[in-house]
């Protein structure tokens, strides 16, 4: 969400709130509710009289009395409660990265759930707890760290029942996604029922090298900028349509919008081109570099170049996946996909699920509407001859209707 481009298109940084966390956080919901009992189990543990503390022996101490003292340790009694302890020990104190307060998080609106999540943990004790120890004493009293933990699941649990799991604002939050999922499987099984291979390619794509802050800048200068981008989207997406001597006849694409925080709003696109139809357009491509006595650029390379100068104008730039791991993360599928490989196959709809449920966890709070997803959805334009002779036909076709309006007022 704080994912910023620097201006030469190539380094880039993250820092602030992670979306990352947000998912865990969403894990977390889903495991405390599905079961009923404490996270952490909590016991009496007796100490010997010869160990004075853990690891520490004092045989002098062997007549005296053995000492008890608590520990706490995740609940094995199913693997959801023991899940849910190691998440809680390890990401709910990172919750002060979204503290309300702060500028980035005012811009930011969570799930029904994650909301709800959030306002209870900086009502709570358990904001305190940092996780490292769970078997703590918690600031200095005889209660452990992990007694607040399960103090805090408790209470989350209750209001969760008590607003009825939140269902309807749930379903109304995500339903968009939930359909947007569907219908990207849907368009995805098609594409490998209709090719054999295909070829993947992921780019984010700017408009501008200059775009707008998210924290602070007017809002109607974000409109503004968001309406820039999707302008140069419609324009890149029908010449794309017209060039089939660099996408193919029919080339599969799968886009989303996504905001950062001091990076403005990009566009991340997937290519899913035709394997042996992009290798007769490659091939055409190398002949034509021959004659020339040029060297061939690499595709992804080309596409971005054609955004650049078609899209926006000379104004924007782009970023490649399969060159810098970090944008998308090591598990994104890059390159040839075959029909017949189900392992490829879903991660390729895995990763790409993501760009379809990411609205599912957190938008900005002053987003305008429109479409966020989607894939093609039209046919092509036809061209300026053929929009021309439809335009004369039009004309003629109104003249017709209008002489026998004429006609028939005469004669009534």
């Amino acid at each position: 969400m704080n994912f910023h481009i620097d201006k030469d298109g190539a380094k880039f940084s993250s820092n602030g709130p992670d979306i990352g966390l947000l998912a865990r956080l969403d894990h977390m919901v889903s495991l405390s509710l599905e079961t009923s009992l404490a996270p952490f189990v909590i016991e009496e543990v007796m100490r010997p009289a010869w160990v004075v503390a853990e690891n520490v022996f004092d045989p002098q101490n062997s007549a005296c009395l053995p000492t008890y003292f608590k520990r706490a340790s995740p609940n094995r009694w199913s693997p959801n409660t023991e899940k849910l302890g190691l998440l809680l020990a390890r990401d709910l104190h990172a919750l002060w990265s979204l503290d309300p307060a702060s500028p980035a998080a005012k811009q930011l609106l969570y799930a029904p759930h994650l909301q709800l999540l959030v306002e209870m943990f900086f009502r709570h004790p358990v904001q305190k707890c940092r996780g490292q120890n769970i078997s703590l004493h918690f600031r200095n009293t005889e209660r452990l760290e992990a007694d607040v933990y399960n103090d805090f699941v408790a209470q989350f649990r209750q209001a969760m029942l008590a607003r009825k799991l939140l269902r309807r604002e749930r379903h109304n939050w995500s339903l968009g996604s939930r359909e947007n999922v569907e219908n990207l499987r849907a368009y995805l099984d098609d594409l490998f029922t209709r090719h054999h291979s295909l070829t993947v390619l992921h780019l984010r794509l700017f408009h501008a090298r200059e775009r707008i802050n998210l924290i602070t800048a007017p809002v109607d200068e974000q409109h503004q900028d968001l309406q820039a981008l999707r302008a140069c989207r419609a324009k890149f997406f029908d010449r794309m349509r017209r060039k089939p001597a660099l996408f193919t006849d029919a080339p599969g694409y799968v886009w989303a919008v996504l905001p950062s925080l001091e990076g403005g709003y990009d566009l991340h696109l997937t290519l899913l081109v035709d394997t042996a139809s992009l290798r007769g357009v490659l091939d055409d491509k190398r002949a034509e570099a021959e004659q020339i006595g040029a060297a061939l650029e690499d595709y992804s390379d080309q596409v971005g170049g054609y955004w650049v100068t078609g899209g926006t104008g000379g104004r924007g730039g782009y970023i490649r996946g399969d060159r810098s791991p970090g944008l998308y993360g090591p598990d994104w599928v890059h390159g040839e996909v075959c029909a017949d490989d189900p392992v490829r196959r879903k991660k390729l709809r895995e990763t790409l699920d993501y760009l379809a449920l990411r609205r599912v966890l957190v938008r900005l709070k002053n987003e305008p509407s429109g479409a966020y997803f989607g894939m093609p959805d039209r046919e092509a334009r036809p061209s300026r001859r053929l929009a021309k002779r439809g335009a004369q036909e039009r004309e003629s076709s109104a003249d017709t209707a209008k002489h026998t309006r004429q006609n028939s007022i005469q004669y009534a």
